[in-house]
């Protein structure tokens, strides 16, 4: 509707701009859905942002657009108002609401699709979590907003990669291979404090038992404490990835690339001089944007607009993760994307205004980077949060909460909120097959119609798009109206990278569909009638359906 209103507001303003010979009075048409109902169902402001130019008062401007709409308005609207300083009120034909069920059985699973990226190359970056131990629930919550933000893009028109990076180099994964090892000698009688920070959990033991089962006890024999702990370190880090992976796939989350830090960042390729840790480095210096201070190598990047200097290779010539990233956003670009997006957690916030500083300071458009923040998430049972988990030793991993209340639940939950506020994941609420828990009451929604359909296969009434114009119940103008908006919503999620909002979206169609349902009755003695009522409710499942498949989220036909 909002596209009709449009055009025909377009059409007015034309007219107008020819009777009173004014040579550029273009506008584009911003349609808005008033707050109160008897405001009607549609408004634009049109009159007053053109009013200026016509030399007129809003109102009276408003008066000609109306004066000038074309014919199409007779057959589109019950009545055309003007309210306050000038906007223009349209009340529309529940008829012609109606009839726009059509667009959605015509478009089917495209319904919601749109072409707005216009095959532009994306590449979505998301989870991104060292190999050193199991997904917690924040790193559940970055898989599911990164997912669901690269499905509503896809739908949206845009050539989308997704991309896990492998931090498989550093310290971190130095601390690891010790710690297996350490785990490794114990089974062997010789028992020797973990580093300080090394890690702890019950998982570091299984792994070093699955070596131990592999190598017997030849890691102490034929190999040097280095070679021994280095092998530990790729054997834990294979493991551990392989168990990301496994709760990734659980959760409806797959990856179409895997790039290894180590790998493709630090180890020198095949026909290269130096490795691309290096390449970058060299490249900055010759840009001019490097200083040495105390014996370090100091990016400067306060005159690239961030707020302080950042060192690059340490006074002990260790080059820092600053460095590596630069590296790895810098081949982003080489390969060809035209936008890049980022899922990180709100802890990185201060690491984006460096790095986009780094990209400025390589020739780089850092406007084609963006940054989707995740905040942190608490697990609630009965109003407590949920203590740590004893395998981890230090966090509740995503696994946990995985098998206690399922995939489906747990995306949704960590999306229905914007990712840019704090979530209490409620466990209770979670696993309740109540109207209380909103993906249940959505699910349930889609169920209920798939059983609405079963039974009318019983009889010989079949929907039918004959009689739309008998749907004339306010309850289910309404819900017409809400499925119309699916598009809109889709587009608006795209571009603010949000999925919460078809999240929120989905919540409305399920509440007005249950309303619908407990007030008319979609199988009954008309014919006409029950043929219509089963077009309309085929039409909410496939928007439930589409808008379930956009949060990778199951649509199940019985519950």
């Amino acid at each position: 509707m909002k596209e009709d209103i449009q055009k025909v507001v377009s059409k007015s303003v034309e007219s107008i701009a020819k009777n009173i010979k004014i040579a550029d009075l273009s506008v584009e048409v911003e349609v808005g859905i008033p707050k109160r109902k008897e405001f009607g169902d549609f408004s634009v402001n049109t009159a007053m942002v053109i009013a200026n130019k016509i030399g007129k008062k809003p109102r009276e401007v408003a008066e000609l657009i109306i004066e000038n709409l074309p014919k199409e308005k007779d057959e589109l609207f019950k009545k055309v108002e003007i309210a306050g300083a000038g906007f223009i009120n349209f009340y529309v034909k529940e008829e012609a609401i109606v009839n726009k069920l059509k667009e959605i059985e015509d478009n089917g699973e495209k319904f919601g699709t749109s072409d707005m990226g216009k095959g532009e190359k994306v590449l979505v970056e998301f989870v991104s979590a060292n190999p050193t131990g199991f997904l917690h629930i924040g790193h559940a919550r970055n898989a599911v907003v990164g997912d669901a933000v690269s499905r509503i893009l896809d739908a949206s028109g845009y050539s989308v990669v997704k991309e896990f990076y492998i931090n498989d180099a550093g310290r971190q994964m130095n601390l690891l291979g010790e710690s297996v090892f350490i785990r490794y000698k114990e089974l062997f009688g010789q028992n020797e404090d973990l580093p300080e920070d090394g890690y702890k959990g019950e998982y570091v033991k299984e792994i070093a038992y699955q070596i131990k089962t592999e190598k017997g006890d030849s890691l102490l024999k034929d190999s040097s404490q280095a070679e021994s702990t280095e092998y530990c370190k790729k054997f834990a880090a294979a493991v551990l990835l392989d168990e990301i992976k496994k709760d990734l796939a659980d959760i409806n989350v797959f990856f179409d690339e895997w790039y290894s830090e180590k790998d493709n960042i630090h180890e020198v390729a095949e026909g290269s001089e130096d490795s691309k840790l290096y390449q970058i480095k060299d490249l900055l210096n010759s840009k001019g944007v490097l200083e040495e201070r105390e014996g370090a190598l100091w990016f400067k990047a306060t005159e690239y607009g961030d707020n302080q200097d950042w060192v690059l290779i340490k006074s002990d010539g260790s080059p820092t993760y600053f460095l590596a990233d630069i590296a790895y956003h810098y081949d982003k670009f080489k390969r060809g994307f035209e936008s890049i997006i980022n899922v990180w957690g709100a802890d990185h916030h201060g690491h984006v205004s460096r790095l986009k500083a780094a990209l400025r300071s390589l020739g780089l458009d850092d406007s084609r980077f963006n940054v989707v923040l995740i905040q942190f998430v608490r697990l609630m049972r009965q109003g407590k949060e949920v203590a740590m988990s004893k395998r981890t030793g230090t966090y509740v991993t995503m696994r946990d909460v995985v098998d206690e209340v399922g995939s489906d639940v747990t995306r949704f939950f960590l999306l229905m909120r914007s990712s840019e506020s704090h979530l209490d994941f409620d466990l209770d609420l979670a696993k309740k097959e109540s109207s209380e828990n909103p993906v249940y009451y959505i699910q349930y929604a889609h169920a209920r119609i798939k059983s609405i359909f079963r039974k009318a296969s019983e009889t010989d009434i079949t929907e039918s798009k004959e009689h739309l114009e008998l749907l004339q119940a306010p309850e289910e103008i309404e819900l017409v109206k809400k499925l119309l908006l699916f598009p809109e919503v889709v587009v608006d999620s795209a571009q603010a990278r949000a999925p919460h909002k078809v999240a929120y979206y989905l919540q409305e169609v399920a509440s007005e569909f249950h309303v619908y349902y407990n007030k008319c009755r979609v199988v009954d003695g008309d014919r006409d009638m029950s043929g219509a009522r089963l077009f309309l409710i085929n039409c909410v499942q496939t928007v439930l359906s589409k808008g379930l498949k956009l949060l990778g989220i199951s649509a199940p036909e019985r519950m």
